[in-house]
């Protein structure tokens, strides 16, 4: 079930203010009287932008560093969607790393470390919060912890599910748009076999253990979660939820923590937003207890990553391609005016834009392509794109010379791919949320 753009008049009731604009034009010509708006009406909106995990795989970091000098090159990365984060009044994604060069462990499969340029090329692509709230956060240790956050602060991006100190866990982040205050509680429930550490003035995580999965970690109980967000939701006016949850690479939710999202929304969340399986996990909209629209995405998926970088469409498994597929979620956050009954901020549109993760890693290996290539593009966007190409193709005198006909085969092959993967995004997801993407901004 999708959820309606909550802002827009009923048709019964525009039908009903239209005829009485009439009636008054044809009782006296040259009234000035004014048609009131018909309830509800919207009096200001926040759009939000949000997609998932952000890794920075050795592979990866190549990648930007093969596009340009520093945070052009991780830009570079990104350039394929930024224009849809910046057009939005938030965006948001899951930092799955810490940023800690002067604290390093070093790095290797499962422990990841990243340059400061890396969440400064978030920024400027249009990223304003990230979580980082996840089973990566002590990678680089207590002080590496300490040292991201100073970094996160400096650039001036904010993020969610971590806090100075002990007592100011479970603290929401408010952002206001639009005099609209949104705020921001984000928490994981896996932290990789780590722990908070025990002196309550350093820097901690909001962990949320699965009974009896926290190898003994301390962390808060689903009693404390539930009063934090109805906390959290007294101080804003639309709370959104981050959860580091569920089994990695399992395109389901775990049966408990569905329980635990209607909970969670009950208690006053509005939205919730899922990482950690690094795959596409299905989108619910549910129905509170005291009659708001929500929504939880269980997990966004990966958005930066170097995972499956060896998939073939049509060679493997689909499932072999999963961790490849993508989506940005859009959904806003919107002050309706019910005359009467009051201003409520509710849940307005919800949307998905499929993605998929571009990674050129077959073709470096056959020598087919001598740079890396990796980041995320709009499958809907590209699809149009390459039919045009082939079309092109096909308008030409035939047959055609050796280079067209490799192009064609490449182009058919990319076209089949992504037409592929957008089934599987479909499948998953809904086709009732997928949404157009925004044209490409004017070239200056």
């Amino acid at each position: 079930m999708s959820i309606p753009a909550v802002h827009r008049p009923r048709p019964a009731r525009l039908a009903l203010a239209i005829l009485a604009a009439l009636s008054l034009t044809a009782c006296g010509a040259g009234s000035s009287a004014i048609v009131p708006a018909p309830y509800p009406h919207q009096l200001a909106q926040v759009r939000i932008a949000a997609s998932g995990d952000v890794i920075p795989h050795e592979a990866v970091k190549a990648a930007a560093a093969a596009a340009g000098p520093g945070v052009q090159g991780w830009a570079a990365l990104l350039s394929h969607v930024a224009d849809v984060f910046q057009s939005a009044d938030i965006g948001f994604v899951n930092m799955e790393t810490p940023v800690a060069p002067d604290h390093s462990h070093g790095t290797h499969a499962f422990l990841f470390n990243a340059p400061v340029d890396l969440p400064q090329a978030l920024k400027q692509s249009g990223i304003t919060i990230v979580s980082f709230a996840n089973n990566h956060v002590m990678d680089q240790g207590w002080a590496g912890f300490a040292e991201t956050l100073q970094h996160l602060r400096t650039i001036g991006l904010l993020f969610a599910g971590t806090s100075d100190n002990a007592a100011q866990a479970f603290q929401p982040v408010i952002t206001t748009n639009n005099g609209i205050k949104i705020g921001w509680l984000g928490m994981t429930r896996w932290l990789n076999g780590n722990r908070n550490p025990s002196d309550p003035a350093q820097p901690h995580v909001n962990f949320f253990p699965y009974p009896g999965e926290a190898n003994g970690a301390p962390g808060a109980t689903e009693a404390q979660v539930l009063a934090a967000v109805k906390a959290a939701r007294a101080q804003c006016d639309f709370l959104i939820v981050s959860l580091h949850w569920g089994i990695e690479y399992s395109t389901t939710p775990r049966p408990e923590d569905v329980i635990l999202a209607h909970k969670i929304l009950d208690a006053g969340a509005s939205v919730i937003l899922g990482a950690h399986p690094h795959v596409l996990q299905p989108v619910e909209t549910y129905r509170t207890a005291d009659g708001r629209n929500t929504v939880v995405f269980y997990s966004l998926g990966n958005f930066l990553s170097n995972q499956s970088r060896t998939y073939i469409d049509g060679l493997m498994p689909d499932s072999e391609g999963d961790p490849r597929d993508e989506m940005i979620a859009l959904f806003s956050a919107v002050k309706n005016d019910y005359g009467p009954a009051g201003i409520r901020v509710e849940l307005g549109h919800v949307g998905i834009l499929p993605a998929w993760g571009v990674n050129n890693r077959n073709q470096l290996a056959t020598g087919r392509a001598k740079t890396p290539v990796i980041g995320p593009i709009l499958i809907d966007r590209e699809i149009p794109a390459l039919q045009a190409q082939l079309d092109a193709l096909n308008k030409l005198p035939q047959p055609l010379n050796e280079d067209q006909k490799e192009q064609f085969v490449a182009l058919t092959s990319r076209l089949k791919l992504l037409d592929d993967r957008r089934q599987q995004i479909v499948a998953r997801v809904g086709d009732e949320y997928i949404t157009t993407p925004p044209p490409l901004p004017a070239k200056p």
